[in-house]
C-alpha cells in the first residue's frame, strides 16, 4: 500500500505525468545553481516584467549561512544593458521577494553574458511566396507608376498582402 502512495499513476494503464518525471530530472540541476522551486526560472517574465526580463536572466541563487534571511541572486546581462539593470535592482528584489513570499533575496549580483543568451529560440523559417497569378497580378496592377522606389515598395507591399493569412 505504502509503494503505490510513492509511485502515483494515472488513467487506466497506469502512465506517469511527464511533469512528475521532469521535475525529478531537473531538481538535481536547479538545486546546484540554488533554486530550490523551479518558478521563478519558468515565470521569469511574469515575476519581473517583459522588459526587465528583457534585460536580465537569473543564473544563481546562494543563500549565506551568516547573513541569515536573504540571499544573492546572480543575474546575466549584456554588458551593454548593466547600468540599466543596476539601476532596477531595487525593483527586482522587490519582485522576486514578492514571488517566494519571503525575503529570499537580499542584494544582487551581476555577471556579463552574450548576446546568444538573450536571442530568442525562432525556428527560421522560410518567407511564405505568393503563387504565380498573384505575383503577375501584383507587377500588373503597380505598372503604371513611374517612380521605381515607389513601385518596388507597391510590389513588396502587395506580395506581402497575397501571401498573408486569411
Amino acid at each position: 500500500m505504502a509503494a503505490q502512495a510513492e509511485h502515483k499513476r494515472y488513467g487506466k494503464r497506469g502512465f506517469s505525468r511527464v511533469s512528475d518525471a521532469a521535475r525529478k530530472l531537473i531538481r538535481q540541476p536547479l538545486s546546484k545553481r540554488g533554486f530550490a522551486q523551479s518558478s521563478l526560472l519558468t515565470e521569469w517574465d511574469k515575476v519581473v516584467g517583459a522588459q526587465m526580463a528583457g534585460l536580465v536572466r537569473p543564473l544563481r541563487l546562494s543563500h549565506a549561512a551568516r547573513e541569515g534571511m536573504g540571499g544573492t541572486l546572480t543575474l546575466g546581462v549584456l554588458s551593454v544593458r548593466a547600468l540599466e539593470a543596476q539601476h532596477q535592482e531595487p525593483a527586482i528584489i522587490e519582485r522576486v521577494n514578492a514571488h517566494y513570499g519571503y525575503r529570499a533575496v537580499a542584494r544582487i549580483r551581476l555577471a556579463q553574458l552574450g548576446p546568444e543568451a538573450f536571442a530568442k529560440a525562432r525556428l527560421e523559417t522560410a518567407a511564405p511566396q505568393p503563387s504565380s497569378e498573384q505575383a503577375a497580378a501584383v507587377k500588373s496592377a503597380v505598372a503604371p507608376v513611374a517612380d521605381e522606389e515607389l513601385r518596388g515598395a507597391l510590389e513588396r507591399l502587395g506580395r506581402n498582402i497575397a501571401t498573408r493569412k486569411q
